[in-house]
């Protein structure tokens, strides 16, 4: 046995790591948990059954049905909208067949806003891009924001309006809306979702004018609004934060994944990744700790992370203030020693030492108190948080909504109308919505998809998407801007002003109409109205802020006081943390074919939701992973596959919201399990003492993180499986070379000397080292050379570039049994390697896809010529000479080619291919493909600079991943070009090329992963020190 397998016994005799020690474990590196256990263990816990069948559903013709939905949306509304929009840049003329126009619109989320760029090809939008004026985008953009195209071409959208289940007119609902009785809104109800719109506060204002006792309700199963109960005790109002990261150089976070599911992630990411922004060795850098109960991508970003579960986080705060105490803060606080007192000690005096430049985060699932200590310990180290008003947003009131529950109960709501969401599926289980909702008479439900609340509602309209409406929205500190509508509802669908118009107004009113009418009375009132009106359009952002930040003072003295007892977990049982997907969020995106099958960040797993457990719990109860187990809270219990994670807390098990589905959707119904009968209103968060039972059968879980490992070594001669796994070890820190800030400044050229130690021939020359060509085919010293860099320090693993990327590119889903067969399509990957600790281990991310090797492997082997070289150094495929012979993919050593071994097109009509990128052929069976460095827009870039009698400069040529990565992680641009920003980052001294020991002289290259850590909390070797 290896010593790397014989510390994996180690590990497993403690849960809890004795911080005053500061001790390292040396597992070394591994990619996964099978790494690190033995054959036994592997085969007992980590290794799941075998499984051959697509589990009911069979998504082989996914493609297909996304296809024919936007074959449908071409017959039925590839036309403008009739109001005047206005693109973001100037319009020709006349619009000319294949030159693509860009429009600035917004995309509401919650009550916040994210300003993006629309691109049209005649007239149909087909990709999404951040807004480079907005500033919550910033130009960049979220898996969400690059995946809602997918959303509007969706065939299983709901069409028009039914009542009573037959189709109706809109005439029909306006009926019924102006016969809405005049008894001053008394059985009258509005559930809307959260909304930061200045036209739904519009509209709000008229209905409490028009029914004043009417009820106008907003829930979200996922909000903030114990953060906003916690601020309004500490301030005495009710305030949004808005944390200014980019000021921060010490940064705290309690249970927040601020820099992943979490609201304002773009922003956050950004501000965050510019201190992080490595120049050289003389360059500063913020500081993370993490305070967490199970691995997120906030937690792998950390340079320090604390694994205690959720019920102690109240413990880690009070030990803390009372460091803080010592330190000099005016917090009344008992000295508390635990066993982190080292790691609490050390973060206090970190925040201290930044006063005014540290701030400390807390998650959305923390009690109203714990956000109120952690808003007065901010205001006494004068954290760069600035604190908007609410007054203007709709935020979540559980009070409201179970007022409005018990109501409808009791029969008192007469006509209930709900804009959006889905309360009957994601309500809390105490509210007993489902049952409330067949004792109201009459109840209209708008929605995107005919889903669990509308088939109890007498009323169904379908939702228009953000693509077809107009409508505003604002972001947390104040900017408004507009949404443009890119075409007609493809579906005969309606917005959420459009349905209260009839009922507040009696009469119907265009949306545009309102809109403008809510701008120019409101928002802008200048004389000069039209004029502003088309640069908001033309921009997308009204400059002036609508809000201004509040000045504030604790009420109260700063006191641990305001923490309840601390809760206990009973023996044998645990805790439960409920959090949204990154994948379909609350379950809003569950027939996203894009985000289902996208890789998750940490488990890397596709298609389904599981149960999160410890290794260590999982061989405490006997559980696999795929094995099914019940999870009973109270009364109510569900089944779950477990899935084992590394750095997950041995006393908590983690479910991800939004799965288990049973709508209309044909690819997220009955995906996954469905968590929310555990919720309930006390505990929307997090809920204590659940009870775990094993069960004999098991579930496929489909995960991508032991496919295409360039760790992996398969070949090794029976016998010698200790040879190999040495060997793999020794392979990864050469894949993501990584070092601590200290140990940077020390010895600056730590990646330059590693590379040299690769040298097979020191006395010889890398470019006489190659296995491949014996030199490069072109002279790339001369013209535009493209290439690539990316900073392992910046990348978060949010996906947003693979979304992106697959977006651009006309990439298929292959569905779920693909993926267990190692067949995603995806161009980019995102792999994890973990080093230390497997219960808190440091966890390095890298997105890799096709390097375009200047000596490239790949074009050696192909026996038809279709992946070739071009002279501006791209690595090219030529999809009508592959005969897929598969030989590239075999030869490629990074493992990024994907070959297509089913026809996703062959039956699909041909003004499918409009809807796609017309820019990207679709691939069709049996034909390899890969990344481009999205060469169309390399050429698309080529022609408008000679069309404008210029060169090239850099900033023209944007590629996808590169332009919604909201950590700025990814350069693209003319490596020739001593001034381009790709060059810049290849001259840095943490610059290396992955595998670059082969010779194949890869264009992409990548920094050097840095942490910096505090000297205090590191270990001789930062490999097992995350502490």
């Amino acid at each position: 046995m290896s010593q790397i397998k014989n510390k994996s016994e180690e590990f497993v005799k403690t849960n809890q790591v004795d911080q005053n020690t500061v001790q390292s474990y040396e597992f070394g590196y591994w990619k996964s948990l099978k790494d690190i256990s033995s054959s036994d263990d592997y085969d007992r816990y980590l290794k799941q059954s075998e499984h051959h069948e697509d589990n009911g559903l069979s998504r082989r013709n996914f493609l297909s049905l996304v296809a024919a939905s936007v074959a449908l949306a071409g017959l039925e509304g590839c036309k403008k909208p009739v109001q005047k929009i206005i693109p973001y840049v100037e319009a020709e003329i006349a619009t000319i067949p294949g030159i693509p126009k860009h429009y600035a619109s917004t995309m509401p989320f919650k009550n916040n806003a994210l300003g993006v760029i629309i691109e049209n090809h005649d007239e149909r939008p087909v990709k999404v891009e951040g807004n480079e004026k907005h500033p919550a985008s910033m130009g960049k953009s979220n898996s969400f924001s690059q995946a809602t195209t997918l959303d509007m071409y969706d065939p299983d959208r709901s069409r028009g309006i039914r009542s009573n289940g037959k189709k109706v007119d809109w005439l029909e609902y306006i009926k019924y809306a102006q016969s809405i009785n005049d008894s001053k809104g008394k059985g009258l109800a509005v559930l809307l979702q959260e909304s930061s719109s200045p036209t739904m506060q519009f509209m709000h204002n008229k209905f409490k004018k028009a029914y004043p006792n009417g009820d106008w309700i907003v829930y979200e199963p996922v909000n903030n609004e114990n953060l906003y109960k916690g601020i309004e005790k500490a301030f005495g109002k009710k305030l949004q934060p808005f944390n200014r990261l980019e000021n921060a150089q010490t940064i705290l976070s309690i249970g927040s994944d601020f820099l992943g599911v979490e609201d304002n992630s773009v922003y956050h990411t950004r501000k965050f990744a510019q201190n992080r922004d490595l120049e050289d060795e003389k360059s500063t850098m913020n500081r993370l700790y993490v305070v967490e109960s199970f691995m997120t991508p906030t937690g792998s970003s950390a340079d320090h992370r604390l694994n205690v579960p959720n019920h102690e986080f109240a413990l880690v705060l009070r030990e803390l203030a009372g460091e803080l105490k010592k330190l000099g803060l005016r917090i009344d606080a008992k000295p508390v020693k635990t066993s982190n007192h080292l790691w609490i000690k050390t973060v206090a005096e970190d925040l201290i030492k930044n006063k005014g430049q540290s701030i400390i985060l807390g998650g959305s699932d923390l009690s109203a108190d714990i956000h109120c200590l952690i808003a007065g310990i901010n205001n006494q180290l004068k954290a760069p948080i600035d604190y908007y008003p609410l007054n203007k947003a709709h935020v979540t009131s559980m009070e409201d909504f179970k007022s409005l529950c018990k109501k409808m109960a009791k029969g008192s709501i007469d006509n209930l109308i709900i804009l959006g969401g889905n309360p009957v599926y994601d309500a809390p289980s105490d509210c007993n919505f489902e049952a409330s909702l067949k004792k109201v008479k009459s109840a209209v439900h708008l929605s995107n998809f005919y889903d669990e609340t509308s088939k109890h509602c007498q009323w169904h309209i379908a939702q228009a998407h953000f693509f077809e409406t107009w409508g505003d929205a604002m972001t947390y500190d104040g900017y408004a801007s507009i949404i443009q509508p890119q075409i007609r509802p493809l579906f005969d669908s309606k917005s959420a002003v459009q349905v209260l118009t009839p009922v507040i107004f009696k009469e119907d009113r265009s949306s545009y109409d309102i809109v403008k009418k809510v701008w120019e009375n409101s928002i802008i009132n200048e004389a000069n109205f039209e004029r502003k009106w088309e640069k908001i359009l033309h921009e997308g952002i009204y400059t002036k802020p609508l809000l201004s930040s509040q000045k504030v003072r604790t009420q109260n003295k700063i006191s641990t006081a305001v923490l309840n007892k601390d809760q206990t977990l009973d023996d044998n049982k645990f805790e439960i943390i409920f959090t949204p997907s990154s994948s379909v969020y609350d379950g809003r995106y569950a027939n996203n074919g894009w985000l289902q099958e996208i890789p998750k960040p940490i488990t890397s797993l596709t298609w389904d939701n599981a149960a999160f457990v410890s290794m260590k719990v999982a061989k405490k109860l006997n559980i696999k992973n795929g094995q099914m187990i019940e999870i009973s809270l109270g009364n109510a219990s569900v089944k779950v596959p477990a899935w084992i994670v590394p750095g997950q807390n041995q006393k908590t098990i983690t479910l991800e919201l939004g799965y288990g589905r049973e709508f209309s959707g044909r690819i997220g119904s009955g995906v996954g399990f469905n968590v929310y009968p555990l919720r309930t209103s006390s505990n929307m968060g997090y809920a204590m003492n659940a009870d775990i039972k094993t069960l004999n059968e098991t579930y496929p879980l489909a995960s991508t993180q032991e496919h295409h490992g360039l760790e992996e070594d398969k070949l090794a001669a029976p016998g010698f499986s200790d040879l190999s796994t040495n060997e793999v070890q020794s392979r990864i820190p050469d894949l993501v070379k990584q070092s601590t800030l200290e140990k940077y400044k020390k010895h600056p050229e730590f990646v330059q000397d590693i590379v040299e130690e690769h040298k097979p021939d020191k006395s010889r020359s890398w470019a006489d080292h190659s296995m491949y060509n014996p030199e490069p085919e072109y002279d790339y010293s001369k013209g535009h050379q493209w290439g690539m860099s990316i900073d392992l320090t910046s990348c978060t693993s949010c996906n947003a570039c693979s979304i992106a990327c697959q977006s651009e590119n006309n990439i298929p889903v292959v569905g779920k049994q693909q993926v267990m067969n190692g067949r995603e399509m995806h161009w980019i990957r995102i792999d994890n390697y973990f080093s230390g600790d497997p219960d808190n281990p440091e966890v390095s991310t890298q997105s890799v896809a096709c390097v375009h090797c200047e000596l490239a492997p790949c074009e050696q082997v192909c026996p038809v010529g279709a992946t070739t070289h071009s002279t501006d150094g791209v690595n090219q495929m030529t999809y009508n000479r592959c005969l897929g012979t598969r030989y590239c993919a075999n030869n490629c050593p990074y493992k990024v080619r994907k070959f297509n071994f089913y026809n996703y097109t062959r039956d699909l009509p041909e003004v499918v291919q409009m809807a796609m990128n017309p820019d990207v052929s679709m691939r069709f069976r049996g034909v390899m493909e890969k990344c481009t460095y999205c060469y169309q827009r390399v050429s698309e870039a080529r022609i408008k600079a000679d069309n404008e009698n210029r060169d090239l400069v850099d900033g023209d040529i944007k590629v996808a991943c590169a332009q919604s990565c909201p950590a700025d992680a990814i350069k693209f641009g003319d490596i020739n070009d001593p001034n381009s920003e790709v060059s810049k980052a290849k001259r840095r001294n943490r610059d290396y090329a992955l595998l670059g020991q082969l010779g194949t002289s890869p264009r992409t290259t990548y920094l050097a992963k840095i942490r910096n850590q505090n000297p205090k909390l590191s270990s001789n070797n930062h490999q097992g020190a995350h502490h």
